[in-house]
């Protein structure tokens, strides 16, 4: 055993080829990137006492209501001020390479999770799957941070695979912190909050929920005190693209229904939380990113990274399979959606369709889950005791 563990193998080489195949993405991606980048620093400058060309209105505290279509949170807001520093074009190259940066981290992140929830794992095998699943997970996820660079949703992922790490680790307030920053990040993100119900114990699962509401209130309460009309920027309205999902719902309005977002949230948090009943809580990001696939009135191609990274996570610490199918599955859809692009009504009905099949199989098909259960170790260390079912 210790001629085996001394072998180049049992190393994390496959960063390296993953950090190789993140290179060469931000190779194609990087030249003509940076599409919505200015849209941020935008709203950075007028959060920082400045005027943009074009942006008269008042910013500062008063920025959402003034320019309702920024959908981003004050997380994404912060950020940004900050990056936009970090070279000439406020930051575009320097945010870029981090941003890509990022998508090893949630790779690096969702490994050591399923590490410490699953030591039943062989650890060879859990890097050949981090690698097949990274070998798809790397160029979708440039062209959100690389070729569009929404930090914005950058922000909100990242995140919620760190709260996933924070939930295995049984750090409660971590993981209402983390989870609070998401959707402080990106609003859509409040679905995943649905991971705190996994918590053993009402106490427990009260605790994450307060800490949530406590930093979303921090966050959020400045903008709402300065100007009450901030709230409005929730009923911002965005085209309703033929190809939409919403459209193959019979939607056939031409922007945003003033439903629609809080629908987003609710059925996302519902269809998880329902899987976290069921034990299936590493199901929760693919559950919330399908649900804002198939109800978001638009279809932009970045939003795929939200599908792969929650079928990420499902694939390492709940599927029972050694290949990342579920990754797979979500990264082929881009492409699936790139060829459908001149058969409306069969791409919008495919989002809907996947939404469907995701929930519906993490939620009742049989899954290799820990579960997070009460026991005398977790109540003197604050660490959950995890019990692994048998693999099949």
């Amino acid at each position: 055993m210790a001629v085996r563990s001394a072998r180049w193998y049992t190393r994390p080489w496959h960063y390296l080829l993953l950090a190789a195949w993140t290179a060469k993405w931000f190779q194609v991606m990087a030249p003509h990137g940076g599409a919505s980048w200015h849209l941020f620093v935008q709203a950075a400058q007028l959060l920082t006492g400045g005027h943009p060309a074009g942006l008269a209105k008042a910013g500062g505290l008063r920025l959402f209501a003034s320019y309702p279509k920024f959908q981003f949170g004050p997380v994404t807001l912060v950020m940004t001020a900050i990056l936009r520093l970090l070279g000439p074009n406020g930051g575009i190259v320097v945010t870029q390479v981090l941003m890509a940066c990022c998508g090893l981290l949630i790779l690096a992140v969702a490994e050591r999770a399923a590490a410490a929830a699953r030591p039943d794992l062989d650890p060879e095998q859990l890097r050949w799957t981090v690698l097949g699943a990274g070998t798809v997970f790397v160029p979708v996820w440039s062209i959100l941070a690389v070729s569009f660079m929404h930090l914005d949703d950058v922000l909100a992922l990242l995140l919620a695979v760190l709260a996933v790490r924070a939930l295995v680790s049984g750090r409660v307030a971590l993981t209402g912190v983390l989870l609070a920053l998401s959707a402080g990040a990106k609003p859509w993100a409040f679905g995943f909050l649905a991971l705190l119900l996994a918590f053993a114990g009402r106490d427990r699962v009260l605790r994450g929920f307060a800490w949530a509401a406590g930093v979303t209130v921090l966050l959020w309460a400045p903008f709402v005190i300065a100007d009450p009309g901030s709230v409005a920027a929730a009923k911002f309205e965005i085209p309703n693209a033929v190809n939409s999902g919403l459209r193959a719902l019979g939607v056939n309005s031409a922007g945003t229904p003033p439903w629609d977002r809080p629908a987003q949230i609710l059925i996302g948090f519902g269809l998880a939380a329902i899987a976290v009943r069921r034990g299936r809580w590493p199901a929760v990001l693919l559950i919330c990113t399908s649900v804002r696939i198939a109800l978001d009135p638009n279809t932009y191609p970045y939003y795929t990274a939200g599908l792969v990274t929650g079928a990420l996570v499902w694939d390492l610490l709940g599927s029972r399979r050694a290949v990342p199918a579920w990754t797979l599955a979500a990264g082929s859809m881009f492409w699936a959606w790139t060829a459908m692009r001149d058969d409306h009504l069969l791409a919008g009905q495919s989002r809907v369709a996947f939404a469907v099949v995701a929930a519906g199989y993490t939620i009742i098909a049989p899954a290799a889950v820990a579960r997070l259960k009460p026991a005398a170790a977790a109540q003197v260390s604050g660490r959950p005791t995890i019990a692994h079912p048998p693999h099949g």
